[in-house]
């Protein structure tokens, strides 16, 4: 049986080791009194308060939320267990600094994206799994209090939607799940991701691996056996009715967020949030909400919880900002337009015009560096630096075959042609010396072009004594060079001789189709005795970075620091000669 910590990804915590009740209460810090009151005493139906709400999709969706006291002990389980709890990078739903915009961020641009829905998620996670979890390592609770828990968390038999223990719970129970899935996807070259009840595999090729799904001419998709029997196996079932295999070329959705070229809100979305405002502007708050209570807002209220419009409005405002940015002109108007009916809302528009002019269009030689940069930056912030930096990071091109040193070139001769709104920087490696020396300036980092565009020449961190290197090259060898979970790697140029063997002599490894102008090899890195290729695609190395995939969850982007550095400078001369 393998060990938590490997298979399930558990924090090395010491095991609970509850034997009765009495610990059990101590535990969760409650009198043992109120723990078995509530879990053997009250009846399940006096426990919850049960009602439905309205699903998107259409529907139903029934909610059991607890009775306060027992809410408090729910509250408490979450406390309690959560520090045993340690999320894997493919799930996104109720961690914190994770969301839906996060979730869609992994599946952003992918040629094909297949959507699995669940059925009857949290009914599905009975009181006997929930028993079986509490008894077992970390937790290695005894029968007794491992089934007084199972009856506390459950109503009839069943983990409840309401609760706010049973989110933690349902992703507890799901670790094998995301364990397999996210193997079996790997495997064929596809991410994995799931947001409670959804699931989602994006794969960037010509054809969706069989291996995972199916489309028929019929436009029905057919799962894999063995993606059906690893979500069987996991006690889960999933709607064959809601199964979804969309290309680049349809509207792609990744739990409300399209993903198609860049994370956006459906156009349905921001016609509602618009029709609701102007319902408010032309009948007065008061007629609004009555009207949008009964035939707009997807929740039927319940009892003194009604909900009230101006609050809804104002997260599904925010909502837009997040998804499209808060420099958005849509996130904006709608922001303004709240602003002028309800004077409460803090929205300062002169800052949010500010911020846009403030914007750094930053375009790069292809995706692989945007990505780098992104995951950078975000980093770099949450340790308090360049948290002044608003860049935008911009597509050189759509078509893979249309990026590169020269494709960038061009781009930034076309757009110095013009002047630019914002201060526009291209950004290249410092791989070509020709493309250093005419992109570079005098310094050979970095030149002003007019109208508003630069360019810069990625600097070298101190920890590199290369005079040509490339973005990858910013992170530190040991991470740079480590191996993946399927033993591939990114290899360096001068690791092999001039007859393309590996200079050394235990690594049976050869290159296929030498280039001697690549510095990083990604690609065509033969396995003598395998013969099979062990070199990591450039790309999939920057999925692991930003889907924080292991080894490559704890990344030093320190070596990133000398180019955002580069960028304030020219930031600083750019408004010193406006």
């Amino acid at each position: 049986m393998a060990k938590p910590d490997e298979f399930l990804d558990l924090p090395l915590q010491p095991p609970i080791k509850i034997k009765n009740n009495k610990e059990l209460a101590d535990f969760l810090e409650i009198k043992v009194n109120k723990l078995t009151y509530y879990a053997y005493h009250l009846d399940d139906r006096k426990k919850y308060t049960t009602f439905e709400i309205k699903k998107r999709s259409g529907g139903l969706r029934k909610i059991d939320a607890p009775i306060k006291g027992l809410k408090d002990i729910h509250r408490q389980v979450l406390l309690k267990l959560d520090p045993y709890y340690k999320p894997r990078s493919c799930v996104f739903a109720y961690i914190k600094k994770r969301g839906i915009v996060e979730n869609a961020d992994l599946h952003k641009g992918q040629r094909w994206i297949l959507r699995i829905d669940l059925v009857d998620f949290f009914n599905t996670i009975t009181f006997e799994r929930l028993k079986g979890l509490f008894a077992s390592q970390p937790f290695s609770m005894s029968e007794n209090a491992s089934r007084t828990l199972s009856m506390i968390c459950t109503k009839d038999g069943h983990l409840t939607q309401g609760s706010p223990a049973s989110p933690l719970l349902s992703n507890i129970i799901c670790r094998g799940l995301d364990y397999k899935l996210k193997e079996i996807s790997a495997k064929n070259k596809c991410y994995y991701s799931r947001y409670a009840d959804d699931i989602f595999i994006s794969n960037n090729g010509a054809i969706f691996p069989n291996a995972i799904a199916e489309k028929k001419s019929d436009g029905s998709v057919e799962l894999n056996p063995q993606i059906l029997s690893t979500i069987y196996d996991a006690g889960f079932s999933p709607n064959k009715e809601k199964i979804t295999l969309r290309s680049r070329a349809e509207r792609q959705i990744v739990a409300g967020v399209i993903v198609n070229r860049k994370t956006n809100t459906p156009r349905e979305y921001i016609k509602s949030i618009r029709a609701t405002l102007y319902s408010w502007r032309k009948y007065g708050l008061e007629s609004a909400e009555e009207y949008w209570l009964k035939h707009i807002f997807r929740q039927s209220p319940h009892g003194d919880n009604q909900p009230r419009m101006r609050w809804v409005l104002r997260g599904q405002i925010n909502h837009v900002g997040h998804v499209k940015g808060y420099s958005d002109p849509v996130y904006i108007g709608l922001a303004k337009k709240l602003k002028s009916l309800d004077p409460t809302f803090k929205f300062n528009e002169q800052n949010a015009i500010d911020f846009v002019r403030e914007e750094i269009h930053i375009y790069s030689e292809g995706i692989t560096d945007r990505k780098h940069l992104e995951n950078a930056l975000l980093s770099l912030k949450s340790q308090g630096l360049f948290t002044e930096l608003n860049l935008v990071f911009r597509e050189t091109s759509t078509d893979s075959k249309k990026q590169g040193s020269a494709a960038l070139r061009s781009l930034c001769e076309t757009l110095c042609a013009a002047t630019q709104k914002h201060l526009t920087i291209c950004l290249f490696d410092r791989d070509e010396k020709e493309i250093t020396e005419s992109m570079g300036g005098s310094t050979r980092t970095y030149k002003d072009h007019g109208n508003n565009v630069w360019s810069l020449i990625i600097p070298a961190p101190e920890f590199r004594t290369l005079t040509s290197f490339c973005i990858e090259h910013l992170y530190r060898d040991e991470q740079l060079y480590q191996y993946d979970q399927e033993g591939r790697r990114l290899y360096s140029n001068s690791e092999f001789d001039d007859n393309q063997c590996h200079r050394d002599p235990d690594k049976l490894v050869f290159q296929k189709h030498p280039n001697k102008k690549a510095l990083i090899l990604d690609d065509a890195v033969i396995d003598i005795t395998t013969k099979t290729n062990v070199a990591l695609p450039k790309n999939k190395f920057a999925d692991y970075i930003s889907s924080k995939t292991a080894p490559f969850d704890d990344m030093d982007f320190s070596g990133f620091i000398p180019t955002f550095d580069q960028i304030i400078e020219i930031a600083a001369r750019y408004t010193s000669n406006k």
